[in-house]
């Protein structure tokens, strides 16, 4: 045991992958144990890989990627943006909004970093916001993403605990609305502070009839968690199945009613889910000799 955790934080110091970190740190112990055989934690890797529920975790990702290049990304975007227009640090209040309506899109937290990342952090600098800044809202606000569901940390969280998935599901809104107003609320203090972002003198009130224009365009993201988890609580589908059917749902909203979807992006989002789900997927695997060691 001591010279799996001397490995683990070693390679972990030295920048080394995490997937290969944990792989080395597993194999370490099973070299210092020669009572077991080393067969036995090639083994631990090849069953990490052999669940039906982990079927769930590519077809979300590929959904997300594909919620992306379709538009509807861009809806909630728009969404958020109205209703954080009237608020300290309004740039860094999109993307506690953003993350929030991506928790159930994505699933996927480092997916909704990267892509609010990509989208907010050259506003963001723009407006004086700080590089660290921007990196710290944009990564703490994508917790929220593996709270409320269909959280993919929810999805593994209930395969390796043996924890009903659905019920996961269920119990991660109330804490993930709950992430979402204290983020706001923090972020409106230190905005404050900091002097970002003051909201702008001239800003219309928001209205109940601009926010009803709006949903009746970004009502097609919103309705895909609320499908998701009253399928899933009422036995329609497994959590592997709400997987399959997200993917159809973004083509079908992506294609017929955004109209955005056409096959150059959608090759796009094919490659981004095959290289995602090749790194998840070695993280997965690798941990098998680790977690056998650790339990």
């Amino acid at each position: 045991m001591t010279l799996l955790l001397l490995s683990f934080v070693v390679f972990l110091f030295l920048g080394m992958p995490i997937a290969f970190v944990i792989g080395i740190a597993g194999f370490a112990y099973f070299m210092s144990n020669p009572i077991l055989p080393f067969e036995a934690a090639v083994q631990t890797i090849v069953i990490q890989s052999q669940s039906f529920t982990f079927l769930a975790v590519p077809f979300f990702i590929f959904a997300g990627n594909l919620m992306n290049v379709s538009g509807i990304t861009e809806q909630l975007l728009g969404l958020s943006r109205l209703l954080t227009r009237r608020m300290y640090g309004g740039t860094a209040q999109i993307s506690v909004v953003m993350s929030t309506l991506m928790g159930g899109v994505s699933g996927s937290a480092t997916a909704d970093a990267a892509m609010e990342t990509r989208i907010l952090a050259p506003e963001m600098m723009r407006r004086g916001y700080t590089k660290g800044y921007i990196c710290s809202v944009n990564c703490l606000t994508a917790l929220i993403t593996a709270t409320i569901p269909p959280s993919l940390g929810l999805i593994i969280f209930g395969f390796v605990g043996e924890v009903s998935i659905g019920r996961l599901f269920a119990a991660g809104i109330i804490p993930g609305i709950l992430m979402m107003l204290f983020l706001m609320g923090t972020t409106t203090i230190t905005s404050r502070i900091r002097k970002f972002d003051p909201p702008a003198a001239d800003a219309p009130k928001l209205t109940l009839r601009e926010v009803l224009l709006n949903l009746k365009v970004s009502v097609w993201a919103l309705l895909f968690p609320i499908i998701l988890i009253v399928g899933i609580r009422f036995g329609v589908f497994t959590p592997s199945e709400s997987g399959a059917f997200a993917v159809v749902y973004a083509i079908v909203v992506g294609k017929f009613i955004y109209k955005k979807l056409n096959w150059k992006n959608f090759k796009e989002a094919l490659i981004t889910t095959i290289k995602d789900n090749g790194a998840i997927m070695l993280i997965i695997a690798m941990s098998g000799p680790f977690s056998y060691a650790i339990t």
